[in-house]
């Protein structure tokens, strides 16, 4: 069993401290430091628009300053790891922002606003062509972003969440026993965090069955944009750990240890250099900066991470 020694520990600290985007870093700070719920909120608000909802490249391959329900959904992801009460004013505006954005005639959120045009992105955000892509919005953001709202109920309309989880659990039930999209897959998953009861059951339920057979186990396929195991079981406590095979997790934490750059970063598998290399080079940065951060936790959550 390999470990992450406490000199590559201290070259990603180094990384991010040095190239990592303020919300990264207060991030670190909080896993590995002081706790400090505050100074993440904190950061996460320059991401913030007055209209509630976040932009600003918060998702980095999105550049546009414009609020998004994808670059909403990634602030909620924060917001819940330092579990921010409902009472803050920051989850207040993001919730109005996405009850009042909901396409109530379609049932779902748009992923990304016409604005994302006006600014650098990659091409998989074209606004143009994005219903398409993202199966008219149906899970990916919709179902990510209602298990979202679970979370936070006590200011969400009831009657809204109950029908805006009735469709995503219909469209769930609906699904083959088979492999899925990854991110319809991170989307499921983040519903499933949300809903409690029977509905978390139905959820887990469904995935216990199609999430192994959505992940590449195959060391040699990490190289590519695939969905490895501890994308699904990032922690042993996940809601999924238990029906991913065991000796995949392993391999996959070996195989992370091994990919570490001598900077302290690690390597991207994807790129939009060929769209723009000026706001790609900015993208990467934001991202490598952020997939650092996220090695470590997983490291430090499997007992990988060698800290004294």
């Amino acid at each position: 069993m390999k470990i992450l020694t406490r000199s590559a520990f201290l070259r990603a600290k180094t990384y991010i401290q040095t190239y990592g985007r303020e919300i990264d870093q207060s991030l670190f700070s909080f896993h590995f430091e002081d706790r400090d719920k505050a100074g993440v909120i904190g950061a996460l608000k320059s991401y913030q628009n007055p209209d509630g909802g976040f932009g600003n490249a918060l998702e980095p391959d999105l550049r546009t300053p414009a609020s998004s329900a994808i670059a909403t959904q990634r602030a909620f992801d924060i917001l819940r790891v330092v579990n921010a009460g409902y009472q803050d004013e920051t989850i207040q505006n993001a919730v109005d922002y996405l009850l009042e954005t909901f396409d109530l005639d379609n049932g779902v959120w748009p992923i990304i606003p016409p604005e994302v045009e006006d600014a650098p992105h990659a091409p998989w955000w074209s606004y143009e062509n994005s219903a398409e892509t993202f199966d008219g919005f149906r899970i990916n953001p919709t179902a990510a972003l209602a298990g979202h709202l679970h979370h936070y109920k006590a200011i969400v309309p009831s009657d809204f969440l109950a029908q805006v989880t009735t469709q995503v659990l219909d469209i769930l039930s609906s699904e083959p026993d088979a492999g899925m999209n990854m991110h319809d897959l991170y989307c499921y998953l983040t519903l499933a965090e949300g809903v409690e009861g029977t509905e978390k059951r139905t959820v887990l339920d469904k995935l216990s069955i199609v999430a192994p057979l959505s992940v590449q186990n195959d060391p040699s396929k990490w190289v590519e944009y695939a969905l490895r195991p501890l994308a699904i079981a990032p922690a042993p406590d996940s809601l999924l750990a238990y029906v991913m095979d065991r000796a995949a997790i392993e391999a996959n934490l070996d195989y992370e240890i091994d990919e570490q750059l001598e900077d302290g970063s690690w390597p991207i598998t994807w790129s939009w250099d060929f769209v723009d290399e000026a706001a790609w080079a900015d993208a990467e940065k934001d991202w490598k900066g952020y997939l650092t951060l996220h090695k470590l936790i997983i490291m430090k959550d499997y007992d990988r991470l060698e800290l004294q």
